[in-house]
């Protein structure tokens, strides 16, 4: 399909996630449900292979465990992840080849847009041309979170494409509405997909899964990779470690320190060198055993780290560079078709 884009006001997380899926099917995804389901709607669509899972939430928690659900607490949004297959008589959470944090039993990990109840200031959806997604949405004037997918990274070498998706909210935070402390993804713009998704409120060491890689099974046999730093179940672990090259907390983290790109990015909080123009990305990693080093899997081909807004430039503003316009939002740009 040719690359698409297409921009609106929405007046619900349920008619964000309806608007989506008729610009889905636009785009060439099969659409195999999308229908109502406790107070919020549920869908779920597919293309090459990959199978898209999404859930608007209305005032609802929707990220369910064996027993009972993990989310913190009522509140809305849409929450995000992919599979490799759909199953009609299964809960919107519960689709075949989906993330499995490491419970026992094993429960769905994955992440989400953290939104209100009514209208937005304004939603963006990108498509590629090549199935690489990213919906960013205004939540409030000036307050930007986001969710994306693809069928593949870059390609860095590796003998298999590598699917992957990611959110401004981990699942756990997803609905949260709490509005008594400045948080990203919710109150405040979320940081850059890739960049590292906080657990709690101020915390420079802790990170639940935002972003996920589907590996190959020669790297790790439950395929699935969070960029979480912590390995409980309730970071979003499924029990191997993926990595990105951007921290934005104050300081790194261990597994952050022992990857190649660990230094470019780290402490940095304004580019220095012609900020408008300078586009980075995000090149991914999984921690392999055995030996236990950082393994390069690509890179997601449509959005880059960039500095620019508030450095000259203002949200939704357009850069040209190379012959590309690209669409510039806090922390990242967006590769946006003409």
């Amino acid at each position: 399909m040719a690359a698409s884009y297409q921009t609106g006001i929405s007046s619900s997380p349920t008619n964000l996630l309806q608007t989506l899926v008729t610009w889905l099917t636009n785009q060439g995804w099969t659409m195999d449900m999308s229908q109502a389901v406790g107070a919020g709607w549920r869908a779920h669509l597919h293309k090459s292979g990959i199978y898209v899972n999404l859930r608007s939430a209305m005032n609802e928690k929707i990220w369910h465990k064996t027993s009972g659900e993990w989310d913190r607490v009522l509140g809305y949004g849409i929450g995000l992840y992919l599979g490799t297959g759909h199953d009609g008589s299964a809960n919107w959470v519960s689709q075949p080849g989906r993330p499995l944090r490491t419970d026992v039993p094993a429960s769905t990990s994955g992440s989400g847009m953290n939104l209100p109840a009514g209208s937005v200031a304004g939603y963006h959806f990108f498509d590629d041309g090549l199935d690489n997604l990213i919906v960013v949405v205004e939540r409030s004037p000036g307050v930007f979170v986001h969710m994306g997918w693809g069928l593949r990274l870059a390609d860095m070498g590796a003998p298999e494409d590598f699917p992957y998706f990611f959110a401004s909210t981990p699942a756990y935070r997803n609905t949260d509405p709490d509005p008594s402390r400045s948080f990203p993804g919710i109150n405040q713009t979320a940081r850059a997909p890739f960049a590292r998704q906080p657990h709690e409120y101020q915390s420079d060491y802790e990170a639940d899964a935002g972003g996920f890689v589907r590996v190959d099974a020669a790297t790790f046999a439950a395929r699935w990779v969070g960029d979480c730093t912590g390995d409980d179940a309730e970071d979003g672990y499924t029990g191997r470690y993926m990595d990105g090259p951007l921290n934005q907390n104050e300081y790194g983290t261990q597994s952050q320190q022992q990857h190649p790109d660990y230094a470019l990015y780290i402490g940095r909080t304004t580019q220095t060198a012609f900020a408008g123009a300078l586009l980075l990305p995000m090149h991914l990693f999984v921690l392999t055993d055995p030996g236990a080093r950082w393994a390069p899997l690509g890179y997601p081909p449509n959005f880059f780290w960039c500095e620019a807004v508030g450095a000259g430039y203002a949200a939704g503003e357009i850069l040209q560079v190379g012959g590309l316009d690209y669409m510039l939002f806090p922390n990242f740009a967006v590769r946006k078709a003409a």
